[in-house]
């Protein structure tokens, strides 16, 4: 979408932030559910709301930074990695290349 937006002189910004500590998962999250869709869905969050993986989120003010970052500085950048767990994560795929990551991340 960048390449094709670019040509009317509209730029496009990726945020790809990471964990955020709030109460999102405990208090507010509320999804459909599908018994063939259960056991991956309490998986995932198990994982994402683990104590030891929380404690890798970052702040929404931390987050917040990013996002403002991205909208004031003028540049042509596409993405911005926001928090250290995303950073991490972001690093492994482009050292294992996305198809291997792709397949680290499934397992």
């Amino acid at each position: 979408m960048a390449f094709e937006l670019n040509q009317f002189g509209i730029g496009i910004k990726t945020l790809e932030p990471g964990g955020m500590k709030t109460d999102f998962f405990t208090r507010s999250f509320d999804t459909g559910r599908h018994p063939a869709y259960d056991a991956l869905v309490n998986k995932v969050m198990s994982v994402v709301t683990d104590p030891k993986q929380m404690a890798t989120y970052s702040s929404p003010d931390q987050i917040v930074e990013v996002v403002y970052e991205a909208a004031t500085d003028g540049k042509d950048q596409l993405r911005y990695i926001a928090g250290a767990d995303a950073k991490a994560m972001y690093a492994m795929r482009l050292q294992l290349g996305d198809e291997a990551f792709r397949k680290a991340i499934a397992q």
